[in-house]
């Protein structure tokens, strides 16, 4: 039996978190939705206002049982080094919470949602007669970003390369392209520049017109950091203490498996969404490895990529060998494929759930991801087949 102490603190923990992220998102329609931009900000940014708020429910309610479990065995001391252990990770959770957002916050690219609606609206950009002069007013480049993520080969085929180097000796620096920051077809040569002076200008309006979500946004970021960094280590701490939780907590930890790697699936939807808004980015700012955030992107990949199929083999554990091996099997083939059709993978998201994204897309997302979190709440359980039945070795007074 877990201690009440252990629930109570994982609960306030978990309840402070997600109401950081309403919080946000509610600044976001507060702030943009007058002027018509709040669906155009969360969908260009749905790692930010779409992920968060809607997956991250999903993800908090299925780790909370596991985050209980290894709380309660390392705050009792009932594993070895058990407190040293919880402190340390902790620590190390605050510590990359706060180097990581205040990298974030010091990048030299700053995003259009710490730009004031009024002073976004009211853009008129620089007009003039040469493409590769004219400043597209940020109001044409969104419904532009929005239009082409939605057509054929999606924003992929508008991609292009900024480097000194490559500007200088590749041959493809003057083929002509639509530059989204002039909203014309000019050489990439011409739209690096373009891109250069689009960056210049939002980080000029930010300092000038800043909004009041760039504000809260700055201190809800260590706690999306947190949030991320907690479940990352969930994950690592399950795996690697499976066999005293078991005998600690007996069928308890295997049947919080199935959600838990139902709940880890969907949490890796979030570095695709990143991917998804890095690309988009790209196309207007062109800042390459000067982002601290665009930098930091494909550790993030990487990181959440394996901690997925740690938590997937976690529950596949449960499995008889012949048909774990099988399923182990079938995930390395799955994980090929996702790796090999990457960027068709990022130009979906980018048209569904990111800048070429509707509210239809939203709904159906926050519908499909209620449903999930109904299941798990009302105990709803997977078939058999998907789910073994737990097989309680250990003492089963101690299941909670």
């Amino acid at each position: 039996m877990t201690h009440a102490g252990s629930r109570i603190a994982v609960t306030l923990l978990f309840a402070l978190i997600y109401l950081a992220f309403l919080f946000e998102t509610g600044v976001l329609v507060y702030e943009f939705g007058p002027d018509g931009l709040a669906l155009q900000m969360a969908t260009m940014f749905a790692h930010n206002f779409l992920f968060f708020p809607v997956a991250g429910a999903l993800a908090l309610i299925a780790f909370w049982r596991p985050a209980v479990l290894i709380v309660d065995a390392l705050a009792a001391g009932r594993v070895p080094h058990g407190r040293i252990t919880l402190i340390a990770v902790a620590g190390i959770i605050g510590f990359l919470s706060w180097s990581l957002s205040n990298a974030f916050a010091g990048s030299n690219t700053r995003s259009l949602f710490e730009v004031a609606p009024d002073a976004i609206v009211s853009d008129e950009g620089v007009p003039s007669e040469d493409p590769a002069l004219r400043r597209a007013a940020i109001g044409e480049v969104l419904i532009q970003l929005k239009i082409n993520a939605a057509s054929e080969g999606g924003l992929q085929r508008f991609q292009s390369r900024c480097e000194d180097e490559w500007l200088r000796y590749g041959v493809a620096a003057q083929e002509q392209k639509l530059c989204f920051p002039t909203g014309t077809v000019t050489s990439i040569e011409a739209c690096c520049k373009a891109k250069t002076d689009f960056r210049a200008r939002v980080n000029a309006m930010k300092a000038s017109h800043p909004s009041l979500l760039a504000s809260v946004h700055r201190y809800v970021l260590p706690v999306k950091m947190v949030f991320l960094l907690t479940l990352l280590f969930i994950g690592i701490l399950l795996v690697w203490l499976r066999k005293p939780l078991t005998q600690l907590y007996g069928k308890t930890v295997q049947q919080v498996s199935f959600p838990l790697a139902a709940g880890g699936a969907l949490v890796l939807l979030w570095p695709l969404m990143n991917a998804a808004y890095l690309s988009t980015s790209s196309l207007l700012t062109g800042d390459g490895l000067s982002n601290a955030y665009r930098i930091t992107a494909p550790l993030f990949a990487l990181g959440f990529g394996v901690w997925a199929m740690l938590l997937i083999f976690f529950h596949l554990r449960t499995y008889p060998s012949h048909i774990e091996t099988a399923l182990k099997s079938a995930g390395a083939i799955a994980a090929a494929i996702g790796v090999f059709r990457y960027e068709d993978i990022v130009n979906y998201l980018s048209r569904t759930l990111g800048v070429g994204g509707g509210l239809v897309a939203v709904i159906v997302f926050t519908v499909a991801v209620g449903a999930l979190i109904a299941a798990v709440l009302m105990g709803v359980k997977a078939p058999e087949f998907l789910d073994p039945k737990a097989e309680d070795k250990e003492d089963p007074g101690l299941a909670d």
